[in-house]
């Protein structure tokens, strides 16, 4: 519409529908208390690729160790 500058967003006071969640206005961030599900898996140690030698000791490259 030619001189409307109006963007329309949450707070809007407009007479028309809105498609806005009003019951939770709020960004999830690490203080959040909301159920989000189980945490991502961290890994603790570094990754062992499948051409380095095993860390059991045999002398086989990982591969043909214990990722078999």
């Amino acid at each position: 519409m030619p001189g409307h500058e109006h963007v329309h967003g949450p707070d809007c006071d407009h007479d028309h529908d809105h498609d806005h969640d009003h019951d939770h206005e709020h960004v999830h961030g690490p203080d959040c208390d909301h159920d989000h599900g189980p945490a991502p898996f961290v890994r603790t140690a570094p990754k062992i690729g499948r051409n380095d030698p095993c860390p059991c000791g045999s002398g086989k490259k990982f591969k043909k160790c214990h990722d078999a």
